[in-house]
């Protein structure tokens, strides 16, 4: 589809000098959908076109504009760089929403009376024919009738037809509103929020492993063997052109993508030049994720101000406490242990529902769930903290028993190392124990020596 057809434009485009970016082109950040919008008052020369659709920018002739579904640093700075100046849009996600929707309800009216015309043509065409009467075979009329017959089937069809377009696009309009509505909601705001927030997590971490990497290739002591160690931890491919890259004949002669280790292990570059290149793409993915960085800081501002605004969710978490009891879906559920992340409280256990069908199982209930908060009485505080308090992690020698330090115990990875829980018996308490796989690949007690003994509780 070319680009005229697309745009729907028949004015002729203007050139750079006719008039600046600021009035021939408008960008706008809409917060409420996290979009980019580019507004331009004349056709788009096949250039700019190119970049735009490139970009991920779709045109949406109802709104005569171009849209990218999400923001980007690259699609920001093409805005940018056609712009200068980025606004914020002036609608919001619920007058865009409504708009859709009345374009949708003339949609609905328009199939509606359509269908309507239809029928009454079909009922004139109908009412020409007496009442049962049949096809005359052999008579002048029946080239006639058979395509009145005929006309007023498809006239039937049709008018259903329309009628099922004007239903479906009736259904869209509510569907536009209720979207709207729904986007809004504080439940929904509230995970949003804790979406942006791991995003958040993500960038920052991989800023932290970038400025760790850049300091060990930074490093004055930084020779081949240490550039061999550090680039077996990277995730860096590049092509090595025997132009920029020469070496013997007898070497590698492989000019396509490769990882810095195997490019030093061929000789094909040097230990400087690995680091030249890894400085360069650190330096890059540090730039990259500063900014996602700053655009999730931003939303977050944004979104937890409207969540304020609207009334926020569940705002009495301080006081959750095993035994109490919080409402969700209209069931009142007892809480058997609150869970906090980062010092805030994240969710609560509680059995399932009783509509799941689920009575001995418990689920993780999060805030966005819950609209309301009995607080346990003494007794059933009392009884819940006995019933969720852990049983004691014994720690004494043995014969077979694997003895390390607390340090060795922390570095063992999880998949080679477990706690294990033992009921009451009739000559002792309930407790747990340390287990790891020994060098025999078969799993032993551990014994922390560094830790105070802690022998099996009687009864």
């Amino acid at each position: 589809m070319s680009q005229q057809n697309v745009q729907g434009a028949t004015t002729k485009p203007t050139n750079a000098s006719d008039e600046n970016h600021g009035q021939t082109y408008r960008a706008t950040y809409s917060p409420d959908d996290n979009k980019l919008r580019l507004y331009t008052r004349h056709r788009l020369d096949e250039e700019t076109y190119a970049r735009v659709s490139v970009a991920g920018f779709k045109w949406a002739p109802k709104q005569t504009l171009f849209v990218a579904p999400a923001w980007t640093p690259g699609r920001e700075d093409l805005l940018m760089s056609l712009v200068g100046d980025i606004e914020d849009e002036d609608s919001t996600l619920f007058d865009r929403q409504e708009e859709r929707a009345e374009r949708f309800s003339g949609y609905s009216e328009k199939r509606a009376t359509e269908s309507e015309q239809t029928l009454n043509a079909v009922s004139a065409l109908s009412s020409a024919i007496p009442f049962g009467q049949p096809i005359l075979v052999g008579h002048h009329s029946e080239r006639r009738a058979r395509n009145d017959a005929k006309k007023i089937e498809n006239g039937m069809k049709r008018a259903v037809m329309l009628f099922e377009r004007a239903g479906y696009w009736e259904d869209r309009a509510a569907a536009s509103i209720r979207h709207a509505r729904y986007k809004e909601r504080s439940d929904v705001r509230y995970r949003r929020i804790k979406k942006i927030e791991a995003d958040l997590r993500k960038s920052e971490k991989t800023i932290n492993d970038s400025e760790k990497r850049l300091k060990l290739w930074r490093s004055e002591n930084l020779d081949l063997n240490m550039a061999l160690v550090v680039s077996n931890y990277e995730h860096i491919s590049c092509s090595f052109p025997l132009e920029k890259y020469p070496r013997p004949a007898d070497k590698s002669q492989y000019e396509g993508y490769m990882g810095l280790y195997s490019a030093m292990k061929e000789d094909i570059i040097t230990a400087q030049q690995a680091r030249d290149i890894a400085v360069s793409w650190h330096e890059r993915t540090i730039r990259h994720q500063q900014r996602w960085a700053a655009h999730y800081r931003n939303r977050l501002s944004y979104e937890r101000a409207m969540l304020e605004e609207n009334g926020g969710v569940f705002t009495r978490t301080q006081d959750f406490r095993p035994g109490g009891r919080v409402l969700s879906r209209g069931e009142w559920l007892t809480i058997i242990r609150v869970n906090k992340s980062r010092g805030e409280v994240s969710s609560v256990v509680t059995p399932w529902y009783t509509f799941m069908g689920y009575p001995d199982r418990t689920m993780n209930l999060t805030i966005d769930r819950i609209t309301d908060y009995q607080p346990p009485s003494q007794e059933e505080a009392t009884t819940a903290t006995s019933a969720t308090k852990r049983p004691p992690i014994v720690n004494y020698p043995g014969d077979g028993f694997i003895t390390m330090t607390k340090a060795q115990w922390a570095e063992k990875h999880r998949d080679y190392k477990s706690v294990r829980g033992v009921a009451a018996g009739e000559t002792h308490g309930a407790y747990r124990f340390r287990r790891a796989m020994d060098s025999a690949y078969s799993l032993s007690n551990v014994y922390i020596s560094d830790l105070k003994t802690v022998e099996i509780p009687a009864l």
